[in-house]
């Protein structure tokens, strides 16, 4: 009875640390150097606080097959390469240009800096939203969207990055960029993009920036 017990007891001890150590705290989930740069823009740890630069995304806890996959698009010009990040600050920034940046990158820097960011948690942007207006993008995310972003688009596992309490400047880019061919997009995305009107651009960016605290 006692080492039935004793055996559960370690079960439930293994089982712990290895819930650590894949969500990055048991190994402390150490930055690598590329990552300096990154700080900069996109805040501590990959979240951006900074109401001055709403046109920068949180980048930390979307999924690791995500981030890499965008430092390869950039690598590839696939996507705007980002010439001047934000214009509410005289900030001497280092990502100025992100597909020199990405470009510049070592063979093993992309999977290093996407399992570091992917392993740190997301924090949704403090801003407030039209809540008539979100009803309204809810309502164009369901018919459009909701396969490939399930939960408003907050699950890291979907693999299409984190829409839901990201800042509102920013999305409303990402999503003219995808209208317009701008950014690289799966095949059967870009004509559900290419139907939207910008009325509905901004509804999608105001349901998305409704759930980040319902969501996180």
């Amino acid at each position: 009875m006692i080492q039935a017990k004793r055996h559960s007891n370690l079960l439930l001890i293994f089982g712990f640390v290895c819930f650590l150590i894949f969500s990055g705290e048991a190994s402390g989930a150490e930055a690598p150097d590329a990552a300096d740069p990154c700080f900069e823009c996109h805040g501590d740890q990959g979240v951006n606080k900074d109401s001055e630069k709403d046109g920068i995304p949180t980048i930390a806890g979307a999924s690791a097959f995500f981030l890499e996959n965008q430092i390869l698009i950039f690598q590839k010009e696939a996507r705007p390469c980002v010439e001047k990040v934000f214009e509410n600050t005289e900030e001497d920034l280092p990502a100025d240009n992100h597909c020199d940046l990405a470009k510049d990158l070592s063979e093993e820097d992309p999977r290093a800096l996407a399992d570091y960011f992917a392993s740190q948690e997301f924090v949704p942007a403090d801003q407030s939203a039209d809540p008539k207006l979100a009803k309204v993008g809810e309502k164009i995310h369901k018919q459009r969207c909701d396969k490939c972003h399930a939960e408003a688009g907050s699950l890291a596992l979907d693999d299409a990055g984190i829409l839901a309490g990201q800042w509102k400047p920013y999305l409303l880019e990402q999503l003219r960029n995808y209208k317009e061919g701008k950014r690289w997009q799966p095949e059967k995305m870009q004509p559900k993009m290419e139907e939207l009107d910008e009325k509905d651009i901004e509804a999608l960016a105001e349901y998305y920036i409704s759930q980040g605290s319902k969501q996180f």
